[in-house]
């Protein structure tokens, strides 16, 4: 053999041995999530930021998004789960957490991820309703990313223009009211709507319906049986009605209107106040033609305007599957997602409420533009309410959804039609 070949050899064979040892080593984790890193939503970005950040500090594992319809994906993970074919990571909305316990297919995280944290770190993050909701059967299957929950959204330019003080909205009356006057008909066309809801069984949100009926001293669901046929789910039911019915402020076509729909019609002007989710406040603020200076969040009503009504809690979790060959790998960039980086970068890139307190104290939350979020805050502390993580809630508003669309439309009475909605949840346990 020639020298030159010798010397070739020399120097090409460690180089295909490294080349192939860090091929060997590198490890990609495929994640399942509504975002799609390579678009420019807030969030998206966020993600997109995230995951390079990641990547440089940890050079052998690579992460892969493969962006999901967000109503199917949890269904889908679960099917996964019993076939043996899912991704290593997936977002699980407030919804489906039940559906993630019931299913098996969430893995230990507390094993993964959280055991090794020091003492008391687990207390930073603030909202414990949603901390608790990730556990099931004593295991933490679900770490949470950020919360969320159905909002009344408000232009404050409309609402001033009225004569309308934001603050002075405490009851369901006073909202009605206020519905009705930023209300514009001009020459029998309805301009301006005042209220805006997703009432469409699909893609939808909380409304009065389930807000006023979460008003009432008795349980509302207990052993994941449902009690909406009382007193106060009637009278829940006949306001959200009358809204559209009565008062006219909500148009007749919200009824097959998804939240989507609802969110594109608040930001092109349509509504002086809408429900849609906080979690999209960045896109709302993004894309509202009359200015993200001019949008507010409103606390929920409530029956007696003494107290404000119960806040929800939702948003996103994350979960590792349980069979995942890449367990290890997953855990940590879920981690991450959750850490104090990825909770910064959720918050001031992604447009989130923080998860995490001492996040709070970052100067970014001092700027009026994130008013926002102390309101946001100051409602889940005084007020919250988390769905029954043990039951399976993916149809609860739908069902309320559907009773109102009974009512409006088929003409039955409202204790009938909320009695089908009780057997609908049932029926889905």
């Amino acid at each position: 053999m020639s020298a030159f070949l010798n010397r070739r050899l020399a120097i090409g064979l460690p180089l295909v041995l490294a080349l192939g040892g860090t091929a060997a080593a590198e490890t990609t984790i495929t994640m399942w999530t509504f975002l799609d890193p390579n678009k420019a939503s807030p969030r998206e970005v966020a993600l997109k930021q995230m995951i390079a950040a990641f990547e440089a500090q940890n050079p052998t594992i690579k992460i892969r998004v493969e962006p999901q319809d967000f109503a199917q994906m949890p269904p889908k993970f679960f099917l996964g789960h019993r076939t043996g074919s899912n991704p290593d990571l997936v977002w699980i909305d407030a919804k489906n957490l039940g559906g993630l316990a019931k299913s098996g297919a969430g893995a230990d995280l507390d094993a993964a991820v959280v055991s090794k944290w020091p003492a008391g770190a687990k207390d930073d993050f603030f909202v414990k309703a949603g901390w608790d909701a990730g556990i099931a059967g004593g295991k933490l299957v679900a770490l949470p990313l950020f919360h969320g929950a159905s909002v009344i959204y408000y232009r404050k330019d409309l609402l001033a223009a009225a004569g309308i003080d934001p603050a002075s909205l405490t009851s369901w009356s006073k909202l009605m009211e206020a519905a009705k006057k930023t209300t514009v008909v001009k020459d029998g066309r309805t301009e301006t709507w005042g209220f805006g809801m997703p009432l469409a069984p699909i893609k939808t949100e909380s409304t009065p319906m389930l807000i006023g009926l979460l008003d009432q001293a008795a349980p509302v669901f207990q052993n994941c049986k449902a009690n909406y046929a009382n007193e106060v789910g009637i009278r829940a039911l006949a306001y959200t009605a009358a809204m559209i019915t009565d008062a006219k402020v909500t148009p007749t076509e919200a009824l097959v209107s998804n939240v989507d729909d609802v969110t594109d019609q608040f930001t092109a002007g349509r509504y002086a106040m809408a429900i849609s989710s906080n979690l999209r406040y960045s896109v709302i603020a993004k894309n509202a033609k009359f200015g993200a200076d001019q949008i507010g969040i409103l606390p929920w009503p409530s029956w007696s305007g003494e107290k404000p009504g119960a806040m929800p809690v939702s948003g996103w979790w994350v979960a590792a599957w349980a069979k995942s060959p890449r367990l290890a790998e997953a855990a940590k960039f879920a981690e991450y997602m959750v850490g104090s980086e990825g909770g910064k970068l959720w918050a001031t890139v992604g447009g989130q409420v923080p998860t995490r307190k001492s996040l709070m104290s970052d100067a970014f939350f001092a700027k009026p533009e994130a008013a926002w979020v102390k309101t946001m805050i100051g409602a889940w502390t005084a007020s919250s309410w988390m769905e029954p993580t043990e039951c399976n809630t993916r149809t609860l508003q739908a069902g309320l959804n559907e009773a109102l669309a009974r009512v409006i439309q088929d003409k039955i009475a409202p204790k009938d039609a909320l009695a089908e909605a009780e057997q609908k949840f049932a029926a889905a346990q």
